[in-house]
């Protein structure tokens, strides 16, 4: 259900972080925004510190490891209050993997209408329905 992507810059993540990654975003989709483990998708990007800056300083320069997280969910499954918490802790644990990351790196949190996403071919919208007439 909830797709994440972590773009990274400065830093090339080993195996171990990559899968550190995976474990502790899902868990913390799972315990935060109560998102199903089973469903959440998690990609890693990497990208060359000369192509990213910060402030218009290559990350090659600052030698901070860039980073920015995109977390797409279906709009209104949580609260405000969840998804400000959910960026405080994401961002401690992208720090506490990857290491030092510059003021302006991002989480963000795309609150998408259920009409307008899904998973396996089917929207987030019908799945709700498909719900409501089995119950």
């Amino acid at each position: 259900m909830p797709f994440i992507n972590i773009s990274v810059a400065g830093s090339i993540l080993s195996g171990a972080q990559k899968q550190q990654l995976f474990d502790e975003t899902t868990r913390l989709m799972s315990e935060v925004l109560k998102k199903n483990p089973d469903l959440t998708s998690v990609r890693i990007d990497e990208f060359s510190a000369n192509n990213w800056a910060v402030g218009r300083t290559p990350v090659s320069v600052s030698g901070e490891a860039a980073v920015h997280m995109d977390i797409k969910i279906t709009e209104g499954t949580n609260t405000n209050a969840e998804k400000a918490e959910m960026i405080r802790l994401a961002m401690s644990m992208l720090k506490s993997i990857i290491g030092s990351t510059p003021e302006a790196s991002y989480i963000v949190i795309d609150d998408l209408a259920a009409s307008t996403w899904g998973y396996d071919g089917q929207t987030q919208e019908a799945r709700a329905r498909q719900r409501k007439v089995t119950q």
